[in-house]
Formats: C-alpha cells, sequence, structure tokens
C-alpha cells in the first residue's frame, strides 16, 4: 500500500490529471438508454465513471482521492496497483509530463528516483493493475509501456548541443517562444561580448541551483547580460548568446522585477508577480496575506512548468523581498543584479547562491561595442558637425581607444555616455581622456563629470523631463511625463530626441503605447537636480498629481452621473488604470507623505470603486486616510461619505459588521451635529448621505437576521428624498431582505425596480444588482432568466476580477444544484473557495459558500 504523505497535494495533481481526461475521446460523456426502466428514461455515464470502471473502483472513491468530496475524504493509502493503474492512464491519454509523474509520487511513500531513468518508470507502470480489453485485471501490455516510456523521455529530452544551429547576431529564434513573460523591451540596439559570463549564467539555469546573483558597478551592463539571457531562453537569441554552444532552457513563465530609484517595495515586488500570474486582483492585500498567496501561486503555477524570477537592481535594504526569495517552492529559480555584493546583501555567504562578477568589457570586446555604439550615432545624426566628431571617434588610432576604455574601465555605459559627450563637441577626444585620467575620477565620479556637463549642455526642456523621471515608479508614456515637466507636446518631442541623443533615454512599446526609461544613474542625477529647484518641483509634483486626477476621470467616470464619487462607480474597462497602478500608488503614497490633503482626497474620491476591484482591505485603509483629511479640510460631507460608503461598504463585505457599524454611527453624529451649516446647495448630498447610512443599518441588521429591525430601517430610508443613484441601492437592500424571508417574487419585483431606477443614470453594472436578481429568479424557478442575470456579473468577460469571478462562479453552482447537478456544483463550490482563499478569505460571501458546499457533500444527492 502506497502511504499518502501529503493528501492534500496528491488530490490537487491527481485531479490536475484526471481532469486532462475530461475531453478525450475514450472518456466523453456518452447518453445511454437505461433499458431496465421501464420509463426508458436516459442516463448519462460520466468520463469519473468510466475511469473508476477501468481501475475497478467506484466513482465516489475516485473523487475521494482528487478531493471532490472534500479534503477530509482524501484516503491516507491506496493500493500501489491502483495508483499505477491511474496514472498510467492519465499519461498514456493526456499531454501531462513526467515531470508531473514524479512530483504526484513524491506526494507518497513511494521511493522516487529523481531524475528518472526509463527502467525505473517502466517497472513503475508494470505494477498497474486495471481491466484490460479481455475484461481481466491486470498489467498493461509490455509494448504499450515501452512505448509510453519512450514518448515520456523523448518529450523531455533536450535537443542535442551539435544540433543546436548557431543564430546569427541578429538574433533567429530556435524555436516558438514558450514562457509568459513580461520582459522589457531590449535595451541595446546591439550585444556585445560577455561569453564567458553567458556561458555561466546558461550553466547556472541547467543546475539545481535556486538562485543567482550577477553583480557589478553601475552602468557595467547587469541588467543587459540577464535581460539577453532571458530572450535567449525565448529563442530569441542573439550577439554571444546565439554562440555558446549550449541549448537554453525553456521556462513556463519569465518574471521581471524592477526596483526603483529608492528601493523596491515589498508591496511593488508581489504585486508584480501577483499580475503575472493572473492575480492582479491581489494588488492590495495585507502583506502577511499577500506573500502567502503570492508564493502559494507560484508553486501552482511550477506545476507546469519551471518559472524564473528576475529581479534587476535590489539592493540590501530590501530584506523582505531577499528573505522571500530564499525561500521559494521547488522548480522557481531567482536571478538578482546588484551593485552590492553577496555579503552585503545576504549578511553572509549563501552556498545556495551562485554569484557572477561582472567587470568592464574585455578589451576587444570593449573596442567594438565602442565602435558600434559610435556607428549608431554616426547613423541617427543629421548634424554635420556631430558626424565629423563621430568619424573622428571612429578614425581614431587603436591606441588613443584603448586609453578611453582603461580610463572608464571598460564600463558600457561610461563609454556610451563619452561618445555622446565627444560627439557634442564638448572637449576632444585626446584632451577628455587627459582630463578623466589626471583627475583620478572614481568610475562613480565619471558618471557625475558626464552627466553634469551633458546637464549644462542641455535644453532647458530636457532638463524639466529629466527632472521629473523620478516620479514615476514604471516608465511613463509621453502624456504623464510631458504634463509633469510642463511641456506641449511640439517641445516635448525636441527635448526627448535630445536625450535620446546624450543616450539619457530608452524607449519600449508596450500594446500600443511607446514608455519611456532611463538607466538609475540617470534618474539619480535629476532627482538630485530636483531637490535643488524647490519652485519646480512643486510646480511639477501639482502638474503629476492633477493628471492622474484627470487620468482616473477619463478612464473611469460615469457620464449619467455628477459627484466625482458616484461618477466612477463600476462599469468601465479598468485596463490602462491596473496598468498605471505603481504609479497611482506611489502618488498616493507621496500625498499622505507630503500631507497633501487636497490631492489624495480628490484622489480617493475617483479610485473608491477601482479599490473595491483591487483590494477591500487597502480600500478600508486609505478610506481612513481620506476621511482624517476631510476632517481636517472642514469637509465633513466628505468625511460621512467616505466613512459610509468607501469604509463601512467594504467592511460589511469583509463581514466585519461590527466596524462597519461604528463609522456609520460616527458618520451619523457627524451628519446631525453639522446639519446646521447646510447651505442649501448641499441638500440633495446631505439626504443622499442620510439615506445611505440607514440603508446601510437595514443591511446590518438583515445579516443579524432582525427583520423587522432591517425593514424599518428601509422604511426610514425611503421616506428621504434621495438621488437615484442612492435610492438605487435602497431598493437592492429591501429586495434582499426579501430574499431572506424567502419571498422571492416580491424580491424579484423589488430588485427589477431597481434596475429601472438605475436606467435613470445610463444603469449599474453591479455585482450586487445582478447577483441578488439572478437568485431571486432562481427561487422563483425562473432559470433562463437567472442565467442571464448572472452572465452579466461577467460583464468584460476575459476580463473579469477576482471578486466578480467569485460572485459568478457561487451563483452558477447555485444554478446547477436547482437544476439536480449536485456533483458539478460541489466541483464550482470548491473552485469558489480555491479562489476567495486566494483573494480575500474573510469576504462575508464565503460563508454562504461554505454551507452550500457542506450541505451537498453531506446529502445523498450527489449524481455519479
Amino acid at each position: 500500500m502506497a502511504e499518502l504523505e501529503n493528501q492534500s497535494q496528491f488530490a490537487e495533481l491527481l485531479y490536475s490529471g484526471v481532469a486532462s481526461l475530461k475531453s478525450h475521446p475514450d472518456y466523453k460523456t456518452k447518453r445511454k438508454r437505461r433499458e431496465l426502466q421501464s420509463s426508458g428514461q436516459q442516463f448519462s455515464e460520466s468520463y469519473i465513471e468510466k475511469i473508476a470502471n477501468q481501475l475497478g473502483i467506484s466513482p465516489n472513491t475516485l473523487k475521494s482521492w482528487i478531493g471532490q468530496m472534500g479534503q477530509k475524504y482524501v484516503p491516507s493509502r491506496i493500493e500501489d496497483g491502483k495508483l499505477f493503474a491511474i496514472l498510467w492512464l492519465i499519461l498514456k491519454h493526456s499531454d501531462m509530463r513526467i515531470s508531473w509523474f514524479i512530483d504526484i509520487l513524491k506526494t507518497t511513500s513511494i521511493p522516487v528516483l529523481d531524475p528518472p531513468s526509463p527502467p525505473w518508470v517502466k517497472a513503475c507502470m508494470s505494477k498497474a493493475k486495471l481491466q484490460l480489453e479481455n475484461q481481466t485485471f491486470g498489467s498493461p501490455d509490455e509494448g504499450d509501456i515501452e512505448w509510453l516510456v519512450h514518448r515520456m523521455f523523448d518529450q523531455q529530452a533536450p535537443p542535442a548541443v551539435d544540433s543546436l544551429p548557431l543564430a546569427s547576431n541578429i538574433g533567429v529564434s530556435l524555436s516558438p517562444p514558450l514562457a509568459v513573460h513580461n520582459l522589457p523591451t531590449r535595451w541595446a540596439n546591439i550585444f556585445v561580448g560577455r561569453k564567458m559570463k553567458l556561458e555561466l549564467l546558461n550553466k547556472w539555469m541547467h543546475s539545481a541551483s535556486p538562485m543567482c546573483l550577477v553583480t557589478g558597478w553601475g552602468g557595467m551592463g547587469k541588467s543587459t547580460l540577464v535581460l539577453e539571457s532571458a530572450y535567449a531562453c525565448l529563442g530569441e537569441a542573439r550577439g554571444e548568446a546565439a554562440k555558446i554552444g549550449y541549448h537554453w532552457p525553456r521556462f513556463a513563465s519569465i518574471i521581471w522585477v524592477s526596483a526603483d530609484l529608492k528601493g523596491m517595495s515589498f508591496d511593488y515586488f508581489l504585486d508584480t508577480i501577483a499580475y503575472q500570474l493572473g492575480r492582479v486582483e491581489l494588488l492590495g492585500h495585507a502583506i502577511n496575506e499577500k506573500q502567502f498567496i503570492v508564493r502559494n501561486a507560484l508553486a501552482t503555477t511550477a506545476l507546469t512548468g519551471q518559472i524564473v524570477i528576475i529581479v534587476d537592481n535590489i539592493d540590501s535594504s530590501n530584506l523582505d523581498i531577499l528573505s522571500f526569495l530564499s525561500n521559494l517552492p521547488q522548480k522557481v529559480k531567482v536571478v538578482l543584479t546588484s551593485r552590492e555584493h553577496e555579503q552585503q546583501l545576504f549578511q553572509q555567504n549563501s552556498r545556495d547562491l551562485f554569484t557572477i562578477q561582472l567587470d568592464g568589457l574585455e578589451k576587444e570586446d570593449a573596442l567594438r561595442y565602442l565602435a558600434q555604439e559610435t556607428q549608431y550615432h554616426l547613423s541617427t545624426s543629421h548634424i554635420v558637425s556631430k558626424k565629423k566628431h563621430l568619424s573622428d571617434i571612429l578614425e581614431s588610432d587603436r591606441n588613443t581607444l584603448m586609453e578611453l576604455i582603461e580610463v572608464t574601465a571598460g564600463n558600457p555605459k561610461a563609454l556610451a555616455l563619452s561618445v555622446a559627450y565627444i560627439a557634442d563637441d564638448v572637449i576632444p577626444l585626446e584632451a577628455f581622456i587627459k582630463e578623466i585620467r589626471s583627475a583620478s575620477y572614481s568610475l562613480t565620479s565619471i558618471f557625475d563629470y558626464l552627466f553634469g556637463h551633458t546637464w549644462n549642455r542641455c535644453l532647458e526642456d530636457v532638463q524639466k523631463l529629466w527632472m521629473v523621471l523620478n516620479f514615476f515608479h514604471t516608465p511613463p508614456d509621453e502624456h504623464s511625463w510631458a504634463t509633469a515637466a510642463g511641456l506641449d507636446p511640439r517641445r516635448f518631442h525636441l527635448a526627448v530626441d535630445q536625450m535620446r541623443a546624450y543616450t539619457l533615454i530608452a524607449t519600449e512599446r508596450f500594446e500600443s503605447g511607446l514608455y519611456y526609461r532611463a538607466h538609475q544613474t540617470v534618474i539619480a542625477y535629476g532627482e538630485q537636480k530636483l531637490q535643488e529647484n524647490q519652485p519646480f518641483r512643486i510646480e511639477a509634483e501639482n502638474r503629476w498629481g492633477s493628471y492622474y486626477i484627470a487620468f482616473v476621470d477619463q478612464q473611469l467616470q460615469h457620464e449619467g452621473l455628477s459627484h466625482p464619487y458616484w461618477k466612477c462607480l463600476p462599469g468601465a474597462d479598468m485596463t490602462l488604470v491596473k496598468k498605471e497602478w505603481p504609479n497611482l500608488f506611489k502618488l498616493l503614497q507621496w500625498t499622505i507623505d507630503r500631507k497633501h490633503s487636497t490631492f489624495l482626497i480628490e484622489l480617493l474620491l475617483r479610485l473608491s470603486h477601482f479599490l473595491s476591484r483591487v483590494s477591500l482591505p487597502l480600500r478600508i485603509e486609505y478610506g481612513m486616510k481620506a476621511a482624517t483629511a476631510a476632517n481636517e479640510e472642514q469637509l465633513w460631507l466628505l468625511e460621512a461619505l467616505f466613512r459610509i460608503d468607501m469604509i463601512g461598504w467594504a467592511c460589511f463585505e469583509l463581514g466585519d459588521m461590527e466596524r462597519g457599524l461604528q463609522q456609520i454611527h460616527k458618520s451619523l453624529a457627524i451628519l446631525e451635529e453639522r446639519q446646521h451649516e447646510l447651505d442649501p446647495s448641499q441638500k440633495t448630498e446631505y439626504n443622499d448621505l442620510l439615506s445611505l447610512a440607514h440603508q446601510f443599518l437595514a443591511r446590518y441588521y438583515a445579516a443579524k437576521n432582525d427583520i423587522d429591525q432591517a425593514k424599518e430601517y428601509i422604511r426610514r430610508t425611503l421616506s428621504i428624498e434621495a438621488s437615484p443613484v442612492i435610492l438605487h441601492r435602497t431598493l437592492l437592500t429591501q429586495g434582499n431582505i426579501a430574499m431572506l424571508e424567502e419571498k422571492y417574487e416580491l424580491a424579484s419585483e423589488v430588485l427589477e425596480e431597481a434596475h429601472r431606477v438605475s436606467s435613470i443614470y445610463g444603469g449599474e453594472m453591479s455585482i450586487e444588482s445582478f447577483y441578488f436578481l439572478g437568485v431571486a429568479y432562481l427561487n422563483c424557478r425562473q432559470f433562463e432568466k437567472a442565467e442571464n442575470a448572472f452572465n452579466q456579473l461577467l460583464y468584460y468577460e476575459h476580463n473579469a476580477n477576482q471578486i466578480e469571478l467569485i460572485y459568478y462562479q457561487f451563483a452558477q453552482a447555485q444554478l446547477l444544484y436547482s437544476k439536480g447537478k449536485s456533483t458539478e456544483a460541489v466541483q464550482q463550490l470548491q473552485q469558489t473557495l480555491s479562489r476567495i482563499d486566494s483573494w480575500e478569505q474573510e469576504i462575508h460571501i464565503r460563508q454562504e459558500v461554505e454551507n452550500l458546499h457542506n450541505k451537498l457533500l453531506s446529502s445523498a444527492a450527489l449524481d455519479h
């Protein structure tokens, strides 16, 4: 008997294998007539039944193995013959790889040979006992086993090194890219040298070592080297990366995370990984929850193939990140680039760390790089004098060029800046070399020297763009960057052209947009200059804040409403806002650090509903900050709004009813205390807030099952004259209370009225609205109407977020159950619970999901 040492992981892995057979022709569900029944009704033989029959077990036994009956029903042991039989069926009829076979055996007490050998796998498969074609039980045919073993090892074997064609320097794809990735555009037009370092990095990628550090001075090309290696793993090798003579491994996912100037926050680091793993809605989780969720997401994704995480420009201040990276799941590799050494980063030597020290380019490589960099500037320049200076560099004798390489320590960035500097007729090549040598500049001083002279020769518009680069957490686009600097499009493009000529920036394209990035040394120098120019800094920060307020308005605004808070209700496509979220979050943090209450309030008036789709705890945290800021600014109506809806609503959604109630009572106290200060123009907003507060009290008592008190507060709410957007919410709560009373026809009528009211201002894409209406229809046995309402929950079907998917999946489970499909309903409920665990574990709907899940499991209603 095989003992299951990790039952939950065994069930998860086996479920993925069994599910892969569902669409196989041999296991597709076929309808048959039940001949022994007088009714002659149809029945379906499911793929689960077919697999179970081949194994000689009941369908429910198989369901317990794969966790469909719940984790507590997963057995502690399975007969060896049955275990290898199901693994045989899965490997034979699906595309599951040998890595899956090894991973699942590692959850049992069976000894595992890793890496596996063909004879060992053959011996395992020979132990399988299943129903054969002659209706007897026995082992698979030896010829079939040979065929399967050959296929398994043929799939995983990398091509022989000798058979790999060498790509040219331009770059030829050896095979289609397999990895999902977020790699930035390459930073160099050419890639010269570094053959030995590339070979070391390639060797590490093929090794079992989990972490690699590429270290060296700024500008040495650490990021470029790692980026080139990553593209090589996508089959897009060029330069020496295409000639090293070893194949580059393929990864299932390549995740690039770049630190900003002042060090990367742990939040941003986890956010980036979450986004790449399809978990964008984890952006604002509490750190303890987030790191747990992201680690689990990495482990799950790694089941489909190896992952590599590249963290660029990390430093020793990122202790949380370094700790997280030191304890990652199997099949997740990490590449770090840093100016700091191993001992500085980890405080001690780590035997698991593979270190590559990057120094200046080798002399011949440096000469080639210098020549190609000069040629590039020559081909893009249209100024006669500059072309002459560039030609002079190319025509210089070898000894002079070698002196330039020597004084710059072969640093690629310093060489590139020197070419741009000399070409601009600042100083002849020989004089430049002499000045650097006589001053005994360090490499850091050379950058300051080059940037200083470049700064003095820059147009004022270039200086403005340079100074505001540090505002952005991710590379800015034209509109955000130009606005912060205060430039119109014509001046912006002229300044950008000069920055390119000075090798200060590079461009990268993301989807249809163009973004501008700069080396950290460039950003640092610009920030230093910004601190020396306080009047410009204040003006630029105000433009920066105003730009993003207008940006959010443009992306999220609801045309049928006027109040900025309600104008940004859910319904708009949030893709671009999510793309800019790191920059928006940096701006939010700036408003708090600088105590800029006006920008904080204006931003959160617009982002509150967006935050409900990103993170409810984050919405509460920043709602409290906004309420405090509104109080300090004597904006009591806004303070009440933030406390009632931004904080109170989110607390109720998380099931923290008492905290939400506390905020409602505090808001009512504010409204009562300040009502004598009401201006006639504020009467409508005051009534809306009073109505909204009473509606939330009704919701509170409904959750406490005090229906009479809940109905009393709804009566009070309806007696207050409120705007349609508030009345819509009151009707939703009234409909929900009717459902709690099991008055489903009344509930559907009230909820339909809520939809009619919302149509006055263009309608709402509200989760509660469609969910409650669908459940009301469901209980009225109006299945088609219910399904149509539930489908509205995914109004951006291919870009739905977690909270929409949670409600949608739960709704579908209820629909399946109502139609008598209990087993499918249980599967849907299990997926819903998994999604809740990966998003907001305390979301109040979880209890309803668990109740239905447990009810179905404990009943005899499961279909077989």
